[in-house]
């Protein structure tokens, strides 16, 4: 047996009505040829009943379409048109003329259902067997609707009172309504366009649109796309399919293998998808929002932003609060926010325009900041940080990557443990412990204390007083305005460019050299010794002791401050240099 039609079957349910209306017109036997071998056969039906204020209209149909329409009169109108279609022309004359539409009324309101009849269908050689009734229903626009179909499409407008409909293997259209609303389908698109009030939307496999929904909206589907326009509170759960939501009072969204696309909110948004990508813009509240194996990005947000990643990349731009992120295997790029608190894990971080503090943790990935006013407090492993342009102070802690600080309007204070480190126009006192690589400090306002091992130490233009300590690398300290204390093993000292007058100086080397420049008119209590070296100065000293041997004390000038130089196994050079 071959079906063919809108409904293909040898199998129905004889009528069990008793004491129902029915209504079944005179079958009207066309011999429409489809195609040689089959005919169609037709029947129309149609019944006027009361409905009354308050009373309901239930459907129970399956195999047609379903339209209802709306008038303001106290009363319904029901029309069908019923077709057969089979090869086997009696049988199907027989199968048409036991269709039949059961119409009951009672004190509840009217209740409409299609029977179908038990047939079993029998050819020989080419069978076909389709059949369908389509319902055009004209009923108060005030009356409560209750409809279930299956295999046919459903369509009300303009239906003003509360509507369940429940439909499968066909599509689901509702326009220009009002009152709650529950609308569930299996199989099949779901259109719901220019409703006053509160809707549930359920569906299985197949789309979902919204548009103009003046009240809350409480939306589930499996296996489909939705697209939601204009609505009240939204309340979205999703999966293998996109999200679009376009202008909302506040949005909670669900979703999972598809995208999320969420814009022009007047409230809150939350937003917790899987395997997509989360996209927000245009909110007026708060905004959380979560997604693993794909990026997060928002924009214009008043509220604060929460954004919690999995294997993704976080971006977003104009917060009017705090910005918090926790996030790992992606990169994460804030612009222009109150704050920022951001916990990365391999990816880097990247601030910039941030009108308060900034925390800022990550590893195996940069940190770049700049234009923060507020405190920065940055945390890396293995991979550099650059910080530029802070209004307040700035607390940075790394391992295996470079420091970079440069206009640092508060204090500076960085512990590093294999990188460089370079401090640049700091206006509070500076802090730096680091090892295997460069620390280079110039034009600190307060005091620099620089610790540093297996690698050099170059100080520039400090203001305050320098505490500098390293091992295996050289240390050049040039303009120093206040005491000068450097500890040192096994590399060269220089110190340059001292005040004029007194400024107190300390240092201590081994196996390399000292060389400190002072100026004409200094002012010092020289101590100066060495083993296996030798001492020697071009300013004049009065001395107690041989000048060129192994220690050397006097005084230069009046001499003001003390100068301790300690060295073995190096010599010790007292220049003249100019400020």
């Amino acid at each position: 047996m071959r079906d063919n039609g809108r409904r293909n079957t040898g199998f129905g349910k004889r009528a069990r009505s008793a004491g129902l209306t029915s209504l079944l017109l005179a079958l009207a036997v066309t011999g429409l040829a489809e195609a040689p071998d089959r005919e169609e056969f037709k029947k129309s039906f149609e019944k006027t009943v009361a409905l009354k204020p308050g009373q309901k209209l239930r459907v129970e149909h399956s195999h047609g379409m379903l339209r209802v329409r709306t008038h303001r009169e106290p009363q319904a109108t029901i029309r069908a048109q019923i077709r057969v279609s089979s090869s086997d022309r009696e049988g199907a004359a027989r199968f048409a003329e036991d269709i039949r539409i059961e119409v009951s009324e009672s004190a509840s309101g009217v209740s409409i259902v299609t029977r179908y009849p038990e047939k079993r269908w029998n050819f020989t050689g080419r069978g076909f067997v389709s059949y369908s009734v389509d319902y055009d229903i004209v009923m108060p626009e005030t009356a409560p609707l209750e409809a279930r179909n299956k295999f046919g499409s459903v369509e009300v407008d303009g239906l003003k009172a509360s509507t369940d409909v429940k439909n499968s293997n066909g599509s689901i259209a509702f326009r220009h309504g009002r009152g709650s609303l529950r609308l569930e389908n299996s199989f099949g698109k779901i259109d719901l366009n220019n409703h006053e009030g509160e809707a549930t939307v359920v569906n299985g496999n197949g789309g979902v649109s919204v548009a103009d929904l003046k009240g809350a909206l409480d939306l589930s589907n499996r296996f489909g796309g939705v697209s939601v326009a204009r609505s009240g509170r939204s309340r979205i759960s999703n999966s293998n399919g996109n999200v679009v939501l376009d202008s909302a009072t506040s949005a909670d969204i669900t979703s999972s293998f598809g995208s999320v696309n969420v814009k022009h909110i007047a409230g809150d948004v939350g937003v917790r998808n899987n395997n997509g990508s989360v996209e927000v813009a245009n909110v007026g509240g708060n905004a959380d929002l979560a997604s693993s194996f794909a990026g997060i990005r928002f924009a214009d947000v008043k509220g604060a932003v929460t954004c919690t990643g999995t294997n993704s990349r976080v971006t977003g731009a104009r917060a009017g609060k705090t910005v918090t992120v926790r996030n790992t295997f992606g990169a994460v790029d804030i612009t222009e926010a109150e704050g920022v608190d951001i916990e990365n894990s391999n990816g880097k971080i990247v601030v910039r325009g941030i009108r308060g503090g900034a925390i800022l943790t990550t590893s195996f990935g940069a940190i770049d900041a700049a234009d923060i006013k507020g405190n920065v407090t940055a945390v890396n492993s293995n991979a550099a940080v650059s910080l530029m342009d802070i209004g307040g102070s700035a607390d940075v802690q790394t391992g295996f990557g470079k420091v970079t600080l440069n206009r640092i309007h508060g204090n500076a204070k960085v512990s590093s443990d294999n990188g460089g480190v370079s401090l640049l126009d700091i206006r509070g006192p500076a802090t730096v412990k680091t090892s295997f690589g460069l620390l280079d400090v110039t034009r600190i306002q307060g005091n620099l204390l620089a610790e540093n091992s297996n690698g050099a130490i170059k100080a520039s233009e400090i203001q305050g007083t320098v505490d500098a300590r390293t091992s295996f690398g050289a240390v050049n300290v040039n303009g120093a305005r206040g005491s000068v204390e450097v500890t040192n093993q096994n590399g060269a000292v220089e110190v340059t460019g001292l005040q004029s007058g007194c400024t107190k100086l300390a240092v201590k080397t081994s196996f390399a050299p000292i060389r400190v420049y002072l100026s004409e008119g200094a002012g010092y209590t020289v101590a100066a010794r060495t083993s296996f070296g030798r001492i020697s100065t071009q300013l004049p000293v009065g001395v107690s002791g041989a000048v060129g041997g192994e220690s050397l004390n006097g005084k230069i000038g009046d001499g003001r401050c003390a100068l301790t130089l300690t060295n073995s196994n190096g010599n010790i050079d007292l220049l003249r240099g100019g400020e």
